[in-house]
């Protein structure tokens, strides 16, 4: 067992039920990034950190959306007394 093993082992069982959760939670999710950056490790990546080609795969693709703002409504009447 490693170190790391051992004090998150010991760590989870000295606090409470909700805390040892979050912090399971925190530690999967830690192990789902680094998985996840282990099978994109063979992209080609910009000097940025982004892979290469990734927003020019999006280029264009909002271009034929409407983007103007709506007509301003018209003002309410005033109330009188």
């Amino acid at each position: 067992m490693s170190l790391l093993t051992a004090d998150l082992q010991t760590t989870v069982t000295e606090v409470d039920s909700d805390t040892a959760i979050k912090l399971e939670r925190l530690v999967r999710d830690a192990m789902a990034l680094v998985r996840a950056q282990k099978q994109a490790g063979h992209m080609a990546v910009d000097s940025n950190g982004w892979p290469v080609g990734h927003f020019e795969k999006y280029a264009g693709s909002l271009a034929g959306d409407n983007w103007s703002s709506p007509a301003d409504p018209p003002p309410e009447p005033l109330k009188t007394r």
